[in-house]
């Protein structure tokens, strides 16, 4: 019995000594400016906004640094949430800032947590989107090569994610498999939109048949996918402006 209970009061003894350690890493820190570093993979998962820069830059001269949105960074000090925050307390001369550390098994689960972050509080334009799903389907990708779960990777949860419906998802998918490198860049760089960029796949499957022809081919299959999608809106509850902006 007395073994028993030193071995229990052992187990509680590391456990609290393990919420402890959270604790201490992961509370807030100040720390020289010049400590933190980019990371590239951290740094290019969403694009600086050069207008979003400037208004962080002129609130905290105004205001200083919220310490209640403190950067968050890993074990090295890489910036993995925050980027333009940091940008822009450099170029406001603040040169001490609130951090929390974070610790994480690997970079991919580092990558999967910024992304998390990013997607709860951003409302993602379609080049953003895109880059959102690429890097989450790369994820996934890891995952399946290191024989881990994908869970987390199956549409119905990358449409909340995204905040997209799964067939918009399902359209994402084919797009990024099948259009060629100019398609992709262009809705990169928010020349064309998604839905756009999917016409022209579609398009360039289905040619039209001769110069007097003004419809395209259909694919039956796509075309009940959609009536599918469609009816199951509208038990939903969904209006048709909201089915056909989602298809």
């Amino acid at each position: 019995m007395k073994f028993f209970n030193k071995k229990i009061s052992t187990s509680l003894e590391t456990a609290k000594q393990n919420i402890q350690n959270k604790f201490d890493s992961e509370r807030i820190q100040m720390v020289e400016i010049s400590r933190l570093k980019f990371d590239k993979d951290f740094k290019e998962l969403f694009a600086q906004e050069p207008e979003k820069l400037e208004r962080i830059e002129r609130d905290l001269k105004e205001h200083g640094f919220d310490k209640s949105q403190p950067l968050i960074v890993t074990k090295d000090f890489s910036i993995l949430d925050g980027n333009s925050r940091y940008l822009a307390c450099k170029a406001a001369g603040i040169s001490i800032v609130p951090v929390v550390v974070k610790d994480f098994a690997d970079k991919k689960e580092a990558l999967k947590y910024e992304l998390h972050l990013q997607l709860d509080r951003r409302n993602l334009n379609d080049s953003q989107i895109l880059a959102a799903f690429q890097s989450l389907e790369e994820l996934k990708s890891a995952a399946k090569r290191e024989g881990k779960s994908t869970d987390d990777f199956t549409d119905a949860k990358l449409a909340v994610q995204l905040n997209k419906s799964e067939r918009q998802i399902q359209k994402i998918r084919e797009l990024t498999k099948k259009a060629d490198e100019q398609t992709l860049e262009k809705v990169a760089s928010g020349a064309i939109t998604i839905n756009q960029a999917y016409s022209e796949v579609k398009k360039a499957e289905h040619p039209k048949d001769n110069k007097n022809n003004k419809n395209s081919s259909i694919n039956k299959s796509e075309f009940f996918k959609g009536v599918r999608f469609a009816l199951d809106e509208l038990a939903k509850g969904k209006t048709a402006e909201e089915i056909l902006a989602a298809l």
